[in-house]
């Protein structure tokens, strides 16, 4: 067991202490031995003080969590409206999709189609032009 020895010389804090070790303890409070001496003597109230509420010890708030970078291939939502997507047409789409051809993309973009479902653009649905030229543009179209 450890033992500790405090001397204190403020007589106020002395049984300030001592009270609340009695608190603590279970125990009676204990009124300071020594006195304290004062020039004036203090005028005693006659009213009754109101009681003092008690508040809670204030809980710690939660520190806001610190930026995060974003994860590799994460693109965070924008909190400003886009503009809408460029609207592509047939014609737009076959003149890149000849542009792939000239290069000796053919194979390329015949299985670009066939992953869209379709045997050629003009097949494809107006919903689907969209994201057909982003794929295209994955094989080197300008568009």
């Amino acid at each position: 067991m450890l033992e500790a020895k405090i001397t204190i010389v403020a007589p106020e804090l002395a049984e300030a202490i001592n009270n609340l070790a009695a608190a603590i303890g279970g125990g009676k409070t204990q009124k300071s031995s020594k006195k304290t001496t004062t020039a004036e003597p203090q005028p005693q109230s006659t009213q009754p003080q109101p009681p003092i509420p008690q508040q809670p010890f204030p809980m710690n708030q939660p520190m806001p969590a610190p930026p995060v970078a974003p994860a590799a291939g994460f693109t965070p939502t924008p909190s400003v409206p886009l503009a809408q997507p460029p609207k592509y047409t047939v014609d737009q789409i076959m003149a890149a999709g000849a542009m792939l051809m000239d290069a000796g993309k053919v194979n390329e973009l015949m299985n670009l189609l066939h992953s869209f479902g379709v045997q050629a653009v003009m097949d494809l649905k107006p919903e689907q032009l969209g994201a057909f030229a982003t794929a295209m543009r994955g094989l080197g179209a300008q568009i």
